[in-house]
């Protein structure tokens, strides 16, 4: 590959933070070299909450735009961004977490604009525009198509298109309801039924051969997608999302079973104490709104959690009959179902599983800490499925 940023990937998992939730976004900036360990370890101090965090960014945005270090600017808005409230307000009255989604997304297409290789496109579908970012190239070895996941933009992996131009392949990343441009400018909320927005984007492009790539909740929307549409060959997990839901109540221990309880009796009393605890935090406030925004007809914490039960391959694994690669980081809490998910797919062409380790700084979500053994797992396995 060329020199630059897509050459090497900072290896390593740090504590900037004694927070889990903001360590792990802080990792995700050092993973993908826009700040070094120096800079994070220095703003890591300074963070003591999710409102400081938004503001130390926000500054760090502005600062860096005025700079013209165009990378670093769009991450720190998008950091800003990404644990703002949903509804909260900015000081001229404004949305401000919409404010900020369009700064950082100008700054991001500023940034790959001296990519000529990407190309962008949106194209009408049902009552809204599904955005594409794309490349192609003469003599491709095939056709990959990516897609983010729960809460994603795909400004922040714009990075995989060259990665996999270069390596020879026509590339097509879209974002589809509740992700990105289709919610913050379409208002268009997520869908589990992935397969019809995939199909669009198949359709649009004349697509039949395809590797499909789903990343973070993006390993459940793709299997979705594959187990409907059999114009994709070729299935990536990348991570495996067997079950959200059980996921979540698996990293609550011995008070899971009493809170699953909970989420199937929505009228139990318990629940006006519940809400109002889980406002009181900020995470929690935080987890919950940003889940009110993305999803349809979910406005409550009980509600919330009955509709994340939706999202799990258990009853569609069997229907996958493409290769697939399942990917998992040992210390992700939806690892919990690794060994399930591979015996799911049990009319699988071919299945491979790939379980990272702290030892190769790859085992959190989405393998943040080792970004280059990610591609390179990836793009041996595709290269080894599509070209034999």
């Amino acid at each position: 590959m060329n020199k630059g940023f897509f050459d090497k990937f900072p290896v390593g998992y740090y504590d900037f933070h004694e927070n889990e939730a903001i360590n792990f976004q802080m990792n995700r900036f050092y993973s993908q070299g826009v700040f070094s360990k120096g800079e994070l370890e220095e703003i890591g101090r300074k963070i003591d909450g999710f409102e400081t965090w938004i503001r130390i960014f926000k500054e760090l945005g502005e600062e860096n735009e005025k700079d013209k270090n165009l990378l670093k600017a769009a991450t720190c808005y998008r950091a800003a961004q990404f644990y703002t409230l949903s509804g909260e307000k900015g000081g001229d009255g404004s949305d401000l977490k919409l404010f900020l989604y369009d700064k950082c997304v100008s700054l991001y297409n500023e940034y790959y604009s001296k990519y000529p290789e990407i190309e962008y496109t949106s194209f009408p579908f049902e009552d809204y525009e599904i955005p594409v970012y794309y490349s192609t190239v003469e003599g491709s070895k095939g056709d990959i198509v990516i897609h983010g996941g729960y809460d994603s933009i795909v400004q922040e992996f714009l990075l995989l298109i060259p990665f996999f131009h270069e390596m020879g392949y026509n590339v097509y990343f879209f974002e589809g309801p509740g992700q990105g441009e289709v919610l913050m400018h379409h208002g268009v909320k997520m869908t589990e039924k992935w397969e019809y927005c995939t199909g669009a984007v198949l359709d649009h492009f004349k697509l039949d051969d395809v590797t499909l790539i789903g990343i973070s909740l993006g390993g459940y929307l793709a299997v979705r997608a594959a187990a409907y549409d059999k114009r994709i060959k070729h299935l990536v997990m990348y991570d495996l999302i067997y079950d959200f839901y059980g996921a979540v109540l698996a990293k609550m221990g011995n008070k899971a079973k009493s809170f699953d309880y909970l989420v199937r009796h929505p009228k139990n009393i318990l629940w006006k104490s519940m809400n109002k605890k889980l406002e009181q935090n900020y995470f929690t406030n935080w987890l919950l709104k940003q889940g009110y925004a993305i999803y349809e007809n979910v406005s409550t914490p009980c509600e919330y959690f009955d509709h994340i039960r939706r999202f799990n391959t258990r009853d569609i694994s069997g229907m996958i009959s493409q290769d697939v690669l399942v990917l998992a980081g040992e210390s992700d809490l939806y690892t919990v179902y690794f060994d399930e998910q591979i015996k799911a797919l049990v009319n699988a062409k071919s299945v491979t599983g790939r379980l990272f380790t702290k030892e190769e700084c790859a085992d959190h979500h989405c393998q943040i800490g080792n970004m280059g053994l990610l591609l390179q797992t990836i793009l041996e396995w595709t290269e080894e499925k599509i070209n034999g």
